[in-house]
C-alpha cells in the first residue's frame, strides 16, 4: 500500500512539473511574440501614414508654437533628463529609477509593452533600466551602477575567479545620469527582486566596491521604495525546484530543470532579433556558439559549467537561507528614506 502511494505520488508530481512547465513557456512565447507582433503592426502603420503624408498638403506649423518647441528642446541640463529645478534646498530634482524584478525587462526590451505600465513614459526623469532576467543580485547591481553612470560594467577580480564567467561586460557607452553623486542623490523603486538589488547596491556605494570610482557613500540613494520586494526570501524558490536543505542548489527533476535547458539554448544560439526583445543577463558567461562551440553547450547542459553550475543566478538568491545571510551583512543608512509597499490579497500596506 506505502509503494502504491508512493507511486501515485510521483506521478501527480511529474504531470504537475509538466504542466506547470508548459503554462509558464506559453504565457512566455504569448508574451515575446505579442511584443514582436506588436512592433511589426506599428512599422507598417507608419509606412502607411508616410505614405499618405507624401499626398497631403502641406500645414505651416505657427511660428510662435515652433519657437516654443525649439525652447523646450534646448531647456535641458546636459543628461537628458529635462530642467532640474529643485526638490529640496541644495539638492537638485532628483530622477526616479524603477528596478525591475526576476524575469523582468527595462524600457529599451520587448518593444512596446512596459513592465511598470506606462509609468517610464510619463517623465523625462522616471528610467526604467534593463538588467539581467535571471543574472544574481550582485551582477544586477553592478549592471544597475555603470547603467546610470556609464563604461564598462565590472564584476569584480575576486567574483569572477569564484564563479567562473569574464570580469568585465556589457559597455555602457553614455551614462544615463552622469551627474550621479552625493550632492544629486536618486529615488530608487524596486519590485520583487528590484528591491533587494538596489539594497545590495547601496552597500557597495558606503563600500567603494566600484573600482575608479573612490568617492561613492551611502549618500547617493535618496530613497528606496520596496514594491512587494523579497526582502525576507521566499518559499516559492522550493516549490520551482531549488533544494529546501541548502537554498542553492536545484532538484534533478523540476520545473526550473526545464527553465535552464531552455535558457542555456537561448543563450548558445544567441540570435540577435531574439536577444534584441529578451536578455537573461549571462552574457559574461561566453555561452555564446562562437564562443563556447558544442562542448561548452555540452558542459553547461552537464551542469559542469555556467551560471546554474555555479549557483550563480537569482533564483538560490531569494531563497529563505541566503536572505538571512544577505540580510546580516546589509546596513541601512540614516540619510535615506525606506519605503515599503506589501501586497496581501486585495489590500496595500505601506511602512516607512
Amino acid at each position: 500500500m506505502g509503494l502504491l502511494r508512493r507511486i501515485v505520488w510521483d506521478s501527480l508530481c511529474f504531470v504537475e512539473v509538466i504542466v506547470s512547465a508548459v503554462v509558464h513557456g506559453c504565457f512566455g512565447l504569448n508574451l515575446f511574440f505579442s511584443a514582436m507582433w506588436i512592433d511589426a503592426m506599428s512599422t507598417f502603420t507608419s509606412s502607411s501614414q508616410q505614405s499618405c503624408a507624401r499626398i497631403s498638403p502641406v500645414i505651416e506649423a505657427d511660428e510662435s508654437e515652433t519657437e516654443k518647441q525649439k525652447m523646450s528642446s534646448c531647456n535641458t541640463n546636459g543628461h537628458g533628463l529635462g530642467n532640474s529645478g529643485h526638490y529640496l534646498e541644495g539638492y537638485d530634482k532628483p530622477p526616479i529609477v524603477l528596478v525591475h524584478g526576476i524575469f523582468g525587462f527595462g524600457e529599451q526590451k520587448l518593444g512596446t509593452i512596459s513592465y511598470w505600465g506606462g509609468a517610464e513614459k510619463r517623465d523625462d526623469r522616471i528610467l526604467a533600466p534593463d538588467l539581467g532576467a535571471l543574472s544574481s543580485i550582485h551582477d544586477r547591481a553592478c549592471e544597475l551602477f555603470y547603467y546610470l553612470k556609464g563604461g564598462t560594467v565590472d564584476y569584480g577580480v575576486k567574483r569572477s575567479q569564484k564563479y567562473g564567467h569574464s570580469r568585465f561586460g556589457h559597455t555602457y557607452k553614455q551614462g544615463h545620469y552622469l551627474d550621479w553623486d552625493s550632492k544629486h542623490p536618486i529615488h530608487f523603486v524596486g519590485h520583487s527582486t528590484g528591491a533587494q538589488v538596489i539594497r545590495v547596491l547601496q552597500n557597495m556605494l558606503a563600500e567603494k566596491a566600484f573600482f575608479g570610482y573612490e568617492s561613492t557613500s551611502a549618500d547617493w540613494v535618496f530613497s528606496i521604495t520596496s514594491l512587494s520586494g523579497v526582502l525576507n526570501g521566499t518559499t516559492r524558490v522550493y516549490h520551482d525546484g531549488i533544494r529546501p536543505e541548502d537554498g542553492r542548489s536545484m532538484t534533478s527533476f523540476s520545473l526550473l530543470q526545464f527553465m535552464r535547458v531552455f535558457v542555456l539554448f537561448y543563450e548558445w544560439l544567441d540570435v540577435p532579433i531574439l536577444k534584441r526583445y529578451y536578455d537573461f543577463g549571462f552574457d559574461h558567461y561566453n555561452l555564446q556558439w562562437h564562443k563556447a562551440g558544442i562542448m561548452g553547450l555540452v558542459d553547461t547542459l552537464l551542469n559542469k559549467s555556467g551560471p546554474f553550475a555555479h549557483e550563480n543566478w537569482v533564483l538560490p538568491d531569494l531563497s529563505i537561507q541566503y536572505a538571512l545571510e544577505l540580510n546580516k551583512q546589509l546596513r541601512t543608512f540614516d540619510t535615506t528614506f525606506y519605503f515599503r509597499c506589501a501586497k496581501l490579497k486585495r489590500h496595500l500596506t505601506f511602512d516607512t
